[in-house]
């Protein structure tokens, strides 16, 4: 049950991260149109990329069936190389 009070500290500061990703992404995005370079973002399960004069065309589409090669269980601890 402490971990739950954690969170709700902590929820000033998580919707304060989300605002900031979200205008940055929108300045990001605008500066993209304004060069002429492409945006290329996900959405549905579906790759799509967007060129700076509006027009949207469909890349690829993402498999939603993902096979792990073991098995992960709590407490399962993970070593990178």
């Amino acid at each position: 049950m402490k971990t739950k009070a954690v969170f709700r500290k902590d929820i000033l500061q998580t919707k304060a991260l989300v605002k900031a990703g979200k205008i940055a992404s929108d300045t990001a995005n605008r500066a993209s149109r304004a060069l002429g370079i492409s945006v290329t973002y996900i959405k549905d399960g579906v790759i799509y990329e967007e060129t700076s004069e509006g027009v949207i065309t469909t890349k690829k589409q993402i498999e939603d069936d993902v096979v792990a090669p073991f098995e992960i269980k709590k407490g399962l601890i993970l070593h990178a190389k």
